[in-house]
């Protein structure tokens, strides 16, 4: 019985370490479709969107029916809830690798400042997560969580340099603030794969640290100042 309840859950992580790949992969592609303007490429982002889609509905009914059927002993409880939780976080990276492609549609810059530096720390962050999450690796879990800042930085700097651009060419207002939202979904990627990073931690410490002073950005600032 002991092995059935083991491969169950083994099971459930398996989907979640694909829906992350699968999430890694479309934000990777995304991003690619920006800096080559490959419409057709962009477009195919949809696709990999529901299928991630899918992959989340199903590790849904898989995580309540475990609960529904099972009495799961509290080490366990924790993986099957926190396994939801950054199931919702890989799905929203999907929704905003599918608007990083929508908008590379729309934008004619070919001046992206920071974004594929971003982009680059995006996969990192969220690769990083998966592996945290197969480790339970704690202090992997905060040199994420460093890397968001940089990433904050990054988007900082993105959107003074669009403002200088509209201050120059006003006429080019519509397709900079494209290239702008698209800087804010990366930063918006990297906030989910902390948010996945701290359900890690909860998972392994039984600590929820989503709101712990030690782990607030503006802690993790003064120590690496």
């Amino acid at each position: 019985m002991t092995t059935y309840f083991e491969h169950n859950l083994e099971t459930v992580k398996s989907k979640l370490l694909l829906m992350g790949q699968m999430a890694n992969e479309s934000l990777k592609l995304s991003i690619q479709a920006l800096l080559e303007s490959d419409s057709a490429l962009a477009k195919s982002i949809r696709e990999k969107d529901r299928e991630i889609d899918e992959l989340e509905n199903e590790l849904s009914v898989a995580i309540t029916t475990y609960l529904s059927t099972h009495a799961p002993v509290a080490a366990d409880l924790r993986l099957l809830v926190a396994t939801m939780k950054i199931s919702h976080e890989i799905e929203r990276i999907g929704d905003e690798s599918k608007a990083i492609a929508r908008r590379s549609r729309k934008t004619t810059s070919h001046d992206f400042h920071k974004i594929p530096k971003m982009a680059k720390i995006a996969q990192e962050m969220l690769k990083d997560a998966l592996s945290v999450f197969v480790e339970y690796d704690e202090e992997k879990a905060k040199d994420i969580w460093r890397l968001d800042l940089e990433v904050d930085r990054l988007h900082q700097e993105n959107n003074r340099f669009c403002q200088t651009l509209v201050e120059k060419d006003p006429t080019q207002a519509s397709s900079v603030f494209e290239t702008l939202f698209i800087s804010k979904s990366l930063e918006r990627v990297c906030d989910h794969a902390v948010n996945v990073s701290k359900e890690v931690v909860f998972i392994a410490t039984s600590r929820d640290v989503r709101h712990a002073p030690e782990y607030k950005k503006s802690a993790l600032r003064k120590e690496m100042e």
